[in-house]
């Protein structure tokens, strides 16, 4: 009986591909779904503070970035891809990102900008979609509206409950933001500024809807990162190096560096923003750098230019930076000295 094997047979049913071999059930929809579940937490948190208003709010920015979505693919005869949640994703990222009272008109606004200008069009850098963007969308579009309707985001409304209030949950008083009093150089925390636990909790506290409970960012980001939709080391490195620059600049006092800490957008932006995929860093080391980069050059724009809106500025700088940093420190290939030389290109189809 002839066993000998045909190699020519055996060749032909061999199947070669590019890396990676090793595949998981995960795929771009079920992670933003994952997200969307992060996402309800702080959700919950803006309505039981804020109201009725929230739904609205959330409703028009998500819908409106789903349908900016397929109106330009279907415009530019590109595959539609909303099915993957992404636009739902950054639309609803964008409605947390403002104050209960802001006009609708610029909700919508800002998601058209967020979906078509940033993540189709890339910013005009090269070809958009979903793992191509140097930029991230939610992030690019809310720094673009806190320039632009500045005066929406000027005063805040403190929140009475969902029953409460001309808005159903907020009541006609403005109220400066907390960073506004630890801000202009101030190395210590004012009067006026709200009690940590009001901070943390979000009681009390006017902004925008999805950032005030920091409780709420924080099971959220507990959920993401037991699931292993993110690294750990983003939002705690992020985190953590803003605050040891206030607290170096604050003289060590701790009361001014937890209020630095609990204030304005950093555990928001820090847990669903600058861990986003395509416009972060890739490389083990890649995402260290990135986030202390980014914690660094929040806290310095808060103190050097008095920008109390600095988180957002600092994860796009980061996000420009990200394939340099990712080309500079790549891991070295077991057996080599010398780290491989990549360039990694958010362009090209085999980009890792």
């Amino acid at each position: 009986m002839d066993n000998s094997i045909d190699m020519k047979k055996a060749q032909n049913k061999l199947q070669v591909g590019p890396s990676p071999h090793i595949r998981t059930r995960r795929t771009t929809k079920s992670i933003m779904i994952e997200m969307l579940i992060a996402l309800v937490p702080p959700m919950i948190a803006a309505v039981y503070f804020f109201g009725w208003g929230v739904f609205i709010q959330l409703v028009v920015a998500s819908g409106i970035a789903v349908l900016s979505e397929y109106v330009f693919q279907k415009m530019t005869h590109r595959k539609v891809t909303i099915s993957d949640c992404s636009a739902l994703v950054t639309g609803t990222l964008l409605g947390l990102s403002f104050p209960v009272t802001v006009p609708l008109w610029v909700v919508t606004v800002t998601s058209i900008f967020a979906i078509v200008v940033v993540k189709q069009w890339n910013a005009g850098l090269g070809n958009g979609g979903i793992g191509r963007n140097y930029l991230n969308p939610a992030v690019t579009a809310r720094v673009c509206a806190k320039i632009f309707f500045t005066p929406f985001f000027t005063d805040w409304i403190l929140p009475t409950g969902f029953l409460g209030g001309p808005y159903g949950g907020v009541d006609a008083v403005s109220s400066s933001t907390p960073l506004e009093f630890i801000g202009h150089g101030a190395q210590s925390v004012s009067n006026q500024v709200p009690a940590l636990r009001e901070l943390f909790l979000g009681a009390n506290l006017g902004g925008n809807i999805g950032e005030t409970s920091k409780l709420a960012i924080l099971v959220g980001m507990l959920y993401l990162i037991f699931r292993r939709i993110i690294s750990p080391k983003i939002p705690l490195l992020f985190i953590g190096s803003t605050v040891l620059v206030m607290c170096f600049w604050g003289s060590f006092d701790l009361e001014f560096m937890l209020t630095h800490a609990l204030t304005g957008t950093l555990f928001f932006g820090a847990t669903y923003m600058a861990t986003d995929y395509s416009s972060g860093a890739l490389t083990p080391g890649g995402k260290t750098v990135f986030a202390i980069g980014g914690g660094v050059l929040t806290a310095l724009l808060r103190i050097v230019f008095d920008y109390p809106g600095g988180l957002g500025i600092a994860i796009i700088i980061m996000n420009i930076c990200a394939p340099f940093i990712d080309q500079k420190l790549m891991p070295r290939i077991y057996g080599h000295k010398k780290r491989p030389e990549v360039k990694f290109d958010r362009q090209s189809p085999n980009q890792l």
